[in-house]
């Protein structure tokens, strides 16, 4: 076998096996370098290939509507009551490990949505599954399995993941039905797995936007804060600032 046709093979068998950097092998060897200082190179550039092509698949998965992350989002004087050194330590994905949830509450336009994707894209970067759902196509995703009979594999599946975002809880009323739905996704997920919930409503406006149950909308809140860090997001909006012609930046 000459020299081209081991290249040859070795490229055949590097692409076979999703190995994309030793199937390029020949584009990132050192002549300069030793065997092992070479092999080592092409390792560790496949390690990182590896990685980047996880969070690409975790990312997509996840369901984002739009991709924020935190060196994105303006602390500024917008959100007098939000701990910027709060946010960080929740960006290191601890609170997932911890089987803890994170509340943001605040009015509308204020960010809770980019905080929320931002800290789901800092738990894949660190390995976690995430989904992101708003709360209504949640329970109507629910619903339809529930029609279909597949709820409980459904909940199921969706419980499989390390992070759930529940984004716009609070801007739809749910009947008794629909909020049922919901209070099994967070039960289920009870010191169990974490959530993320933005919602524009303090608690105690949550009964009638749970279906005026207030026994089920308590038992559901205690659940969810229990541990849970609040993040309070109620200031000056981001479309606030739009509508008077302000900057951003």
């Amino acid at each position: 076998m000459t020299t081209d046709e081991k290249q040859a093979k070795i490229t055949d068998l590097a692409k076979g096996l999703k190995l994309p950097m030793i199937a390029e092998f020949q584009r990132h060897i050192s002549a300069d370098a030793d065997f092992i200082d070479n092999i080592l190179r092409l390792l560790e550039m496949e390690a990182l290939e590896k990685d980047r092509r996880c969070i690409e698949r975790r990312t997509k998965s996840a369901g984002f509507p739009t991709i924020h992350t935190l060196d994105t989002f303006e602390f500024d004087g917008r959100l007098p009551h939000l701990d910027r050194d709060k946010v960080w330590e929740l960006a290191g994905s601890r609170y997932i490990t911890e089987k803890r949830n994170i509340i943001t509450i605040g009015n509308s336009g204020t960010g809770k949505s980019h905080i929320s994707i931002a800290l789901g894209l800092e738990a894949i970067s660190r390995g976690f599954t995430v989904r992101f759902r708003r709360a209504s196509d949640l329970v109507n995703q629910m619903s339809e399995a529930q029609n279909d009979r597949h709820l409980s594999q459904y909940i199921k599946t969706l419980n499989n993941c390390h992070l759930l975002i529940c984004d716009e809880l609070g801007y739809l009323q749910f009947d008794l039905h629909g909020a049922s739905l919901l209070f099994q996704v967070f039960a289920a997920r009870y010191e169990v797995s974490s959530t993320i919930v933005t919602t524009n409503l303090e608690f105690s406006k949550w009964p009638p936007l749970l279906g005026n149950d207030p026994v089920m909308t308590t038992a559901l809140v205690d659940r969810l804060v229990h541990r849970a860090e609040i993040l309070n997001m109620n200031g000056k909006g981001y479309r606030l600032k739009d509508a008077k012609g302000e900057s951003h930046s």
